[in-house]
């Protein structure tokens, strides 16, 4: 595989492994599978980043400057090109959709009201370049651009679909405040599963250094049993961490074979 598409693509096919496998990566099986590639360092790095701003938790991966501390907060996101070519082309189709002035809006407001179904489309047509406007203010924050404005979008439709007059004020404010809701409350669980994810990952690397110096002390592998007892959780616990490594190296190996 060479040239730049080639490299988006095997990045993005990695990505999809990596959904199969709960979302979980080493560094190992990362270099692994480009190993036909040669790869600089900056190109692993960038694979690195792509991935873990799409919530994949990448095993031993160290970035220059970073502490054993695991950050609370999602950090800012390098911009994906693939990304941004999307919504360059969802820009073009917004665009060519006919503003509506206030006047207009409120008249198509009212035969919404009535229950004109062709008054609904006309307001959702002409507000989606608003959307996308709004979604641009969250960028940075953890979701991508496209993802945001698909955020925006619900939130202007559920706006649209459930609009009182007489309960929620001006159309005008009230869409605004329905789009912002839906995009703040996306962040919200965005952020909430990422430290999900970086706690798990951290307890995957406690369990290996864990098992790591069982194995050196008694020359032979732990049972799940013995693991279980050292981390102070359940044998459960410690097989479903178990088998996330597992999975990761399962699947890379698949997508190998099927190349």
């Amino acid at each position: 595989m060479t040239g730049q598409n080639d490299f988006l693509e095997a990045v993005r096919e990695l990505e999809r492994l990596a959904r199969a496998s709960k979302n979980h990566l080493s560094m190992k099986e990362i270099e692994n599978y480009f190993s036909e590639m040669q790869l600089a360092e900056a190109q692993l790095e960038y694979i690195c980043r792509y991935l873990e701003s799409h919530d994949i938790m990448i095993e031993g991966h160290v970035r220059r400057g970073d502490v054993d501390e695991l950050p609370e907060e999602p950090q800012e996101m390098k911009e994906d090109p693939l990304d941004e070519e999307m919504v360059q082309i969802y820009r073009e189709e917004t665009s060519r959709a006919a503003g509506l002035s206030r006047d207009q809006e409120e008249q198509l407001v009212y035969k919404l009201i009535s229950g004109d179904e062709n008054a609904r489309n006309l307001l959702i047509e002409a507000n989606l370049g608003l959307a996308m406007e709004l979604a641009r203010e969250y960028k940075g924050q953890g979701l991508h651009y496209s993802d945001l404005i698909q955020e925006s979008n619900i939130g202007l439709m559920l706006a649209i679909n459930s609009y009182d007059p007489g309960i929620d004020g001006p159309f005008d404010l009230y869409k605004e405040q329905m789009i912002r809701k839906q995009i703040t409350e996306a962040l919200d669980e965005y952020s909430h599963s990422t430290r999900s994810a970086r706690k798990m990952a951290s307890r995957v690397n406690e369990l290996n250094r864990i098992a790591t110096a069982f194995a050196r002390e008694y020359e032979r592998e732990a049972k799940p049993a013995e693991l279980a007892r050292r981390m102070g959780i359940t044998e459960e616990e410690v097989r479903e961490l178990m088998k996330i490594s597992l999975d990761a190296i399962a699947v890379l190996d698949q997508g190998k074979i099927g190349r």
